[in-house]
């Protein structure tokens, strides 16, 4: 019996990996996001230049074969300065959003599962956080916290955790009263057998999504951030920053130190928005027909 419920466990899960693969948007959005963290893995031997090193001589030249995107006001390449800055961004994005799945769906499922006293205190924390727009509270956070690495990934974990929480719970309150729980519980199964055993597993496919999602939003608010000056201060390489930097000069024609950052933003974005639309569509039954 217990083989036979582990082959069912890998079937059902390999099916929907398997659809994914097949899916043409699927699969462009997981290349997309691996060649971002190739870039980010091998920042070093991909980047041309120091992005740091500065050369007024070579300052706001187009681009061309020595530099790829061109350079900045300070001679700096903008093409080894964007490869740091998706290491930092892809950095923030998942270590913010794997915390805040962790938090945000364990709370979910705890108030859902136990309800009453624990659903309702729960549940009204997540109400507060959710009352403020997330980006004005995520700018609130990092100034309270000051500016810098650790801030930004408090502010977008605290924002994150709602979302993932309230997924979750309102998946266990669908599950919680199906008639294979109310099996396991006439059979004696304990409360923390029943939770992780039958009520976590049908909760993953749904916060899958939102964590996908969750990349591209942590990306564009570490961006945000750090363009309003209340996150990564220059000279760091931090996309948003260097978008920040270059808007003095697009009206003079050196266009592509604040476009191309913008447009490395656009395609991760993009990318994990159709990465989670893929998810929900392999997962959902009724949208495979």
């Amino acid at each position: 019996m217990k083989e036979m419920r582990r082959s069912r466990s890998a079937r059902s899960l390999s099916v929907p990996l398997v659809l994914f693969l097949k899916s043409k948007t699927g699969l462009a959005s997981l290349l997309i996001l691996l060649f971002y963290i190739v870039l980010a893995l091998f920042a070093p031997h991909i980047a041309p230049y120091n992005p740091l090193q500065q050369n007024l001589s070579h300052s706001l030249l187009p681009p061309s074969r020595s530099h790829l995107m061109g350079t900045d006001d300070l001679g700096r390449d903008v093409f080894s300065r964007i490869v740091y800055a998706i290491r930092l961004d892809l950095e923030i994005a998942f270590i913010s959003v794997s915390i805040a799945y962790l938090i945000g769906v364990l709370a979910g499922i705890v108030a859902g599962y136990y309800g009453k006293i624990a659903d309702n205190a729960i549940m009204r924390v997540m109400d507060v956080f959710l009352a403020f727009p997330s980006l004005i509270f995520a700018i609130a956070i990092s100034v309270i916290l000051g500016t810098g690495f650790l801030s930004i990934i408090v502010a977008i974990t605290v924002t994150s955790i709602p979302l993932f929480s309230r997924v979750a719970r309102s998946t266990v309150l669908s599950t919680k009263n199906e008639l294979y729980v109310t099996a396991a519980l006439s059979q004696g199964a304990s409360k923390i057998h029943i939770l992780f055993k039958h009520i976590l597993p049908p909760s993953i496919a749904p916060t899958l999504v939102l964590y996908a999602l969750g990349l591209g939003t942590a990306i564009n608010v570490a961006a945000a951030l750090s363009f309003l000056g209340v996150g990564i201060h220059p000279p760091i390489p931090e996309l948003g920053a260097m978008i920040s930097e270059g808007l003095t000069y697009v009206l003079s024609g050196q266009w592509w130190i604040s476009v191309m950052p913008g447009l490395f933003i656009v395609f991760i974005v993009i990318a994990t928005n159709m990465m989670g639309d893929t998810i929900r569509e392999v997962n959902d039954v009724s949208l495979r027909r």
